[in-house]
């Protein structure tokens, strides 16, 4: 066992609906690539340099794992599609983790609403309603813990961040 973080990433905002034949296709807009690459710069401010990202397999989820990946310095073999992480439910993603290698300290998963908020609703010794935003994190610590029998209320912290907040919040 050992001290296991979780962070919740939603991807950067997207083409609208109009924009696309498929939801699947919404690529970033604009600013959903400012949204990512300030999430990034912040995540490299902190050290929440993931072991591994999951990913969905959307293409805005994709484009906004890869700034962080760049920006992490992450090699391919680190940023791994979850075709199931796709408009996933809370439940898919706690499977998903559960099924993880024991050696890795540090999860993101980079996917969407409403599964992301309200997996990070559950985070943390006082759990409250939460709406990601575009670009926004959660990010969890449990002690003594395996991905296997994590809860999501048992996390000893929960911090959020989203590109609107000012950054010497995490300071």
């Amino acid at each position: 066992m050992g001290t296991r973080r979780l962070t919740l990433l939603r991807h950067g905002k997207a083409q609208s609906m109009d924009a696309c034949a498929e939801d699947f296709e919404r690529a970033l807009t604009h600013r959903g690539k400012i949204e990512a690459r300030e999430m990034a710069l912040r995540i490299v401010y902190r050290d929440l340099i993931p072991d591994l990202i999951l990913v969905s397999p959307a293409e805005r989820t994709w484009a906004t794992a890869e700034i962080i990946a760049d920006a992490c310095e992450l090699d391919e073999k680190q940023v791994q599609c979850a075709r199931e992480l796709y408009l996933a439910t809370p439940e898919a993603i706690w499977r998903l983790l559960a099924a993880r290698d024991a050696a890795l300290g540090h999860i993101m998963i980079c996917g969407h609403n409403p599964g992301l908020s309200q997996v990070a609703s559950r985070l943390g010794p006082k759990p409250e309603s939460r709406e990601l935003p575009t670009g926004g994190i959660a990010s969890a610590v449990w002690h003594d813990a395996a991905w296997q029998t994590l809860q999501p209320e048992s996390a000893v912290s929960c911090d959020f961040d989203d590109p609107e907040t000012m950054a010497d919040l995490w300071e």
